[in-house]
C-alpha cells in the first residue's frame, strides 16, 4: 500500500468525503453511474481504507480512524436515498469497527455533522454551519474521549428521535 511505503507515521485515518444526488427512484431513467458512484465514494471507500490501514494503525502505540456520516443516516429525506442509506451504512460500519477494536490501541470515532456549507450543499437548504464550526466541535470531543459526536442541531435531532421520533422524521423527510 502506497500510504504504507511512502507515509508510515500516519496515525489517524479521516473518512470524510461524499456524494449526494437528489432524485426519486420512481423516475424512469434513473441514474445508476451516479447511484454507484455515491455508494462507491460515501460507503465502499469508508470500508476500504479503513480496512487497508489497520495493518499500519495497529503498529501505533495511539491511532484513530473518522469516518463522518451525516443526521441525514437517522432521519432520511425522500429525495436522496442512496445518499441517507450509505451514511447509514457509514454509521453501522463504524459502530461495528469501533467493537472490533475496543482492545487495540485504535480508536473509531463518527462524525455526524447536520448540513455543512460546502461545494457539495451549495444551493440546498438553509442554516448550513462552517466546516471550521464542525472541526472546532470535533476537536472538543476528541479532547475528551468522545467517539460518538453529535455536532451541532444534531445532538438535539438525535434526542427527539428517541423523544418524538414521528416528528424529526416528517420534517427532513421533505427538505431539500
Amino acid at each position: 500500500l502506497i500510504v504504507q511505503r511512502d507515509y508510515p507515521n500516519v496515525t489517524v485515518l479521516i473518512n470524510n468525503a461524499g456524494l449526494q444526488h437528489n432524485y426519486y427512484l420512481t423516475e424512469t431513467s434513473l441514474p445508476y453511474q451516479r447511484i454507484e458512484n455515491e455508494i462507491d465514494v460515501n460507503f465502499t471507500a469508508v470500508v476500504k481504507l479503513s480496512t487497508m490501514l489497520l495493518p499500519l494503525l495497529s503498529t501505533k502505540a495511539e491511532a484513530a480512524i473518522v469516518n463522518v456520516s451525516s443526521g441525514l443516516a437517522f432521519a432520511p429525506k425522500e429525495n436522496a436515498a442512496v445518499y441517507c442509506a450509505t451514511k447509514a451504512a457509514v454509521h453501522n460500519f463504524t459502530t461495528v469497527l469501533r467493537y472490533q477494536l475496543e482492545k487495540t490501541s485504535i480508536k473509531v470515532f463518527e462524525l455526524i455533522p447536520p448540513l455543512v456549507e460546502t461545494a457539495m450543499t451549495a444551493g440546498r437548504g438553509a442554516g448550513k454551519i462552517t466546516p471550521e464550526t464542525v472541526a472546532g466541535e470535533f476537536k472538543a470531543a476528541w479532547l475528551k474521549d468522545r467517539v460518538e459526536v453529535n455536532v451541532g442541531k444534531i445532538k438535539l435531532m438525535r434526542a427527539m428521535l428517541r423523544w418524538v421520533p414521528g416528528f424529526i422524521t416528517n420534517k427532513l423527510r421533505y427538505s431539500t
